[in-house]
């Protein structure tokens, strides 16, 4: 009989055939550095995050020998030219797996800088991708879109950039940037930010801004680190901008194109989010299989047990029709010839579809996992009850699942939270 270890061991968890020969190379990279690096001093990292971060940074350093940090710009500027969904979302989630906080910094750069790519922006691509391919001390990458007042405000498409406070003025040849930002990842160590800006709300879309900006820079002011209950391994925080000025060129592109971008960067997010939870899910999955494999109950395996094994099973479907999920909208997502452009609606509810579905299955199974563990699934010994925070933190950013639920349906109908109620207006006129 072959044992349960050889069965898990044989497990080929994506199809190999959708993901590039050089891209499976990066994977393969990834897994390994996870499982021989990552994996060990996974509770010590955690620790870092509470003292100095100085454990982080030298883990994150080593990111860049795997040519993550710096890997989605484009071979012409240095990069590895890691555009794929696919492909990040699978390093998403292999990173999850060992500290979810780690793919913060990837996911970052990517985030940052994506807009420039897909605008070709040479400017900005020239000034900024440089610093992300610095061996000793590479740049940190930020996409700044929360702001205090708004929540999900900005990434509502009904709201058509009403909701962004941040304002960027023309002066000459010089953007003029007043506003303040929060929950931005990485916000606290970044070098490079791209910020969610609006020139005129009266615009619609066509006020909506993304520009970038480097720090230290005059007006930019810091107000220190938020103190998470998940992903603790990264830094965010309130920061504002008074006055700040860049280049007029460090606009990523320009009216409606820039709202394009934005709303491109939300569904390749979501996608992301997708993979990032699934990642937590798969480490919750392989600790609560070899706690429940080595851990008896009434004279057998726990897992041995049928309320157990249902148990593990509904943990199973979840990560694997999730896993199909993301996986889905991430293929589509990368081939806009055939599917359409990255902002379009019919995207937004399919990343929105994959972002939801996953991060329910990954809080549902991280909570079961700790169920099947019981007070060992609680304690910091065992990294199940760090996978059950840092998927809560996934499912709550990028707008969240409710925001998320409404983009859902916008790819089956014209769904419109500000449709006019006749008979609420005729009710009101009597009054």
């Amino acid at each position: 009989m072959m044992g349960a270890a050889s069965i898990e061991k044989k497990e080929n968890r994506f199809i190999q055939e959708l993901i590039s020969p050089s891209d499976k190379l990066v994977i393969d990279a990834v897994r390994e550095f996870v499982n021989q690096e990552i994996a060990p001093i996974r509770r010590e990292i955690e620790e870092s995050a509470i003292g100095d971060f100085v454990l982080i940074d030298k883990v994150r350093k080593k990111l860049l020998s795997l040519g993550l940090q710096g890997g989605s710009l484009p071979e012409e500027y240095g990069g590895m030219g890691l555009t794929s969904a696919l492909t990040l979302s699978v390093i998403a989630e292999e990173l999850a797996r060992g500290d979810a906080s780690l793919f913060c910094a990837p996911a970052g750069e990517a985030r940052a800088m994506r807009p420039a790519v897909l605008a070709e922006n040479k400017d900005v691509l020239e000034q900024f991708a440089p610093g992300f391919l610095t061996e000793d001390e590479a740049c940190v990458g930020c996409f700044a879109m929360t702001e205090p007042s708004g929540g999900s405000n900005i990434e509502n498409v009904d709201l058509k950039g009403v909701g962004i406070d941040t304002r960027a003025e023309l002066d000459g040849d010089q953007w003029v940037i007043n506003g303040s930002k929060m929950w931005s990842i990485d916000s606290g160590t970044a070098d490079v930010f791209c910020v969610v800006c609006n020139t005129d709300p009266s615009l619609g879309d066509d006020g909506i801004a993304l520009i970038y900006m480097e720090v230290p820079t005059e007006g930019f002011h810091y107000g220190g680190f938020e103190d998470k209950a998940g992903l603790r391994a990264t830094r965010e925080g309130e920061f504002r901008l008074d006055n700040v000025r860049v280049p007029r060129e460090w606009r990523a592109a320009g009216p409606g194109r820039d709202a394009q971008l934005l709303y491109d960067n939300v569904v390749f997010s979501r996608i992301l989010n997708g993979a990032w939870a699934i990642g937590c899910a798969q480490g919750a999955l392989d600790e609560v299989l070899s706690f429940t494999s080595d851990r008896p109950a009434a004279g057998k395996p726990i897992r041995q047990h049928t309320i157990a094994a249902n148990m593990l099973a509904d943990i199973a479907i979840g990560i694997q029709v999730g896993r199909d999920s993301y996986v889905n909208a991430a293929y589509i997502y990368d081939r806009p010839e055939t599917y359409g452009p990255g902002y379009s609606r019919h995207m937004l509810s399919r990343s929105s579809i994959a972002k939801i579905f996953c991060c329910d299955a990954a809080v549902k199974a991280t909570n079961l996992a700790m169920e099947l563990m019981g007070s060992y699934g609680y304690v910091t010994d065992y990294p199940v009850e760090k996978y059950w925070r840092d998927a809560k933190t996934i499912q709550l950013w990028d707008g969240g699942a409710q925001l998320g639920r409404l983009d859902v349906v916008r790819g089956y109908y014209e769904y419109d939270q500000f449709h006019k109620n006749e008979l609420y207006e005729a009710i009101r006129e009597r009054s």
